[in-house]
């Protein structure tokens, strides 16, 4: 005969809240999801290592005064979760975690993934951010867009080396390397698009994307040839990439499943922080004066990046006919930066919890409790 075991009242209490804090990359998430709970920092201190990478298996090309190298040299940012915060912290035990590597936008570096980078690493993730050699800032012969289709690369050996222990062997344990995600903002969120979608320049075994306000009006229809779930960003005073250029062909135009998440108000430079003064908006006292800087050697480079983007498509890999004018007319920009941030932290952490944890809580959210609870969201997609 079956002797039934008898439970207390409390210790179900207790089995219950331990099954429902578990957090091993199951469906479901035991919080209360709000934009507030998700954009918090999460359980675990931030550790940050800086180190040198080198790509010896692909040359940097040779560019305007710029003779080239016969190497790739990427400078890059780790954060991750460990036992206390600052450089050089002993990782988290509690992994393996998942690894996104951040793509910079034009004229930037690595440190510019920190406000993403950071808030990832606190909830369990490992972030690596390298800096581009020709796209970046101090870029010998002014920054380019020519090199765009050789980042995804870099984003993809930062991954794979860090993972192997150029960080040291204590975080290489603490990766799960089939659970790989690519985030970047403006040329960095074209460079994800190239990476989740572009069949010869691809990131192999990525299983999610973010792009926040992605420099892609130029991407034809034909480069989006594969299928990785990928959440795109933009905004809608965004002076840089406006929204119905890159953002929202790019979503068009995709291979489901996609997210095209608007923020009102929302502008470029807001993505990192930088709010207008006197009620303007940034980008026109910030973001467009940048790229003016640097328009020159921007647009040189579509020539050669045209040819790249074709290889192994086609010609509907490229088409910049519909790209609209940046910069031309300023445009009220309602949302502050700080909010702007919030928003975005929330969204990454439930896009790549959903896609990288299989929490389908976090992906329930996104797909409505997201647009539900903040009047100044729009959210559609395509699954």
């Amino acid at each position: 005969m079956r002797r039934l075991i008898s439970l207390s009242p409390a210790l179900l209490l207790g089995l219950a809240l331990v099954a429902g804090c578990s957090d091993s990359g199951g469906s479901g998430s035991s919080l209360a999801l709000d934009v507030e709970t998700l954009s918090a920092p999460g359980p675990y201190p931030v550790g940050e290592t800086q180190l040198v990478l080198v790509d010896a298996s692909r040359p940097t090309q040779a560019i305007g005064s710029y003779a080239g190298a016969p190497d790739r040299t990427l400078p890059t940012r780790v954060w991750y979760p460990a036992t206390s915060a600052g450089n050089g912290a002993t990782p988290s035990g509690d992994g393996p975690f998942p690894i996104v590597a951040w793509a910079h936008g034009f004229s930037s570096a690595n440190f510019e993934g920190e406000f993403v980078g950071r808030h990832l690493a606190s909830h369990g993730y490992v972030v690596v951010g390298p800096t581009f050699p020709l796209s970046n800032g101090g870029a010998p012969g002014g920054p380019t867009i020519a090199d765009m289709t050789n980042q995804p690369g870099d984003l993809d050996f930062v991954m794979r080396r860090v993972g192997a222990g150029a960080a040291g062997d204590e975080l290489a344990a603490a990766i799960d390397d089939t659970r790989r995600g690519i985030a970047g903002l403006s040329l960095g969120g074209g460079t994800v698009l190239i990476g989740a979608y572009q069949p010869t320049w691809h990131i192999e075994n990525v299983s999610a994307a973010m792009a926040l306000a992605p420099a892609s009006c130029f991407f034809g229809a034909g480069l989006y040839a594969r299928s990785v779930p990928t959440l795109i960003l933009a905004g809608y005073a965004d002076m840089l990439v406006p929204l119905e250029g890159g953002p929202g062909q790019a979503f068009a135009s995709a291979q489901a499943p996609v997210r095209l998440v608007t923020l009102h108000g929302g502008n470029h430079v807001g993505f990192i922080g930088i709010d207008g003064s006197s009620g303007r908006n940034a980008d026109a006292t910030v973001g467009c004066p940048v790229i003016g800087a640097g328009g020159s050697t921007a647009a040189a480079g579509i020539g050669p990046l045209s040819t790249l983007l074709q290889e192994g498509v086609g010609p509907s890999a490229f088409d910049a006919s519909t790209c609209p004018e940046s910069c031309m007319e300023e445009l009220p920009a309602a949302m502050t930066s700080a909010r702007q941030v919030q928003l975005t932290r929330a969204a990454a952490l439930a896009h790549f919890d959903a896609e990288l944890r299989g929490d389908r809580a976090k992906a329930r959210w996104l797909a409505s409790g997201l647009a539900t609870q903040a009047d100044d969201v729009t959210s559609s997609a395509r699954d």
